[in-house]
């Protein structure tokens, strides 16, 4: 008996968990194609809830910002030449990873509230970089997308909202690596 009262209540916490995550993601149809490999979507949706967030921080005189989790691997400013694109844009949907549910972020301009975040993405990811000096033979450089963890607030339901962590791109920094000795000098013959 004890057993079966578990399974259940087990069952029951598990559609629950179920329920309020779909009730608080949004449908991967309605996220733009351009948006569809990212963690996050500058791209306003149609059904956006404008009214709803005005409506819920009407009586706030001052909203936290989104804020970057400082991290000692930084490198936001990386004086590489790698090819990026800055903009600032707003957010309006993010998530925690790629495979993760799509989350609404709140925006309230009319509080000045508008999570607009600089975001810089690399616009040709692998690319040789620090090209204006002679490299070693035995290294290679590239361009890499680096990103940052970002604390957004987002709606959640019955008009409550929530902190979430999602990366967000931060800079393209050059990398290096070792090439190996046969692909430097090709493969001894036998």
């Amino acid at each position: 008996m004890f057993v079966l009262a578990f399974v259940l209540a087990i069952s029951a916490h598990s559609l629950h968990t179920t329920y309020a995550l779909e009730k608080n993601s949004i449908n991967h149809d309605d996220i733009p194609e351009a948006c569809k490999d990212l963690t996050y979507c500058t791209i306003k949706p149609k059904d956006y809830p404008e009214e709803k967030f005005k409506d819920m921080f009407k009586d706030y005189k001052f909203l936290p910002q989104p804020e970057m989790i400082v991290e000692i691997n930084n490198r936001v400013g990386d004086d590489s030449d790698c090819d990026s694109e800055v903009t600032y844009e707003p957010l309006y949907q993010v998530r925690p990873k790629r495979n993760e549910p799509w989350r609404t972020v709140i925006q309230v301009p009319e509080k000045n509230f508008n999570q607009r975040i600089r975001i810089e993405r690399c616009t040709k990811p692998e690319a040789p970089c620090f090209t204006a000096m002679q490299p070693y033979e035995e290294y290679t450089t590239y361009c890499q997308q680096k990103n940052n963890k970002w604390e957004v607030l987002v709606y959640k339901e019955n008009n409550e909202t929530e902190t979430i962590t999602a990366e967000l791109p931060v800079c393209c920094s050059c990398h290096y690596k070792l090439v190996s000795f046969s692909d430097r000098f090709g493969k001894p013959e036998k």
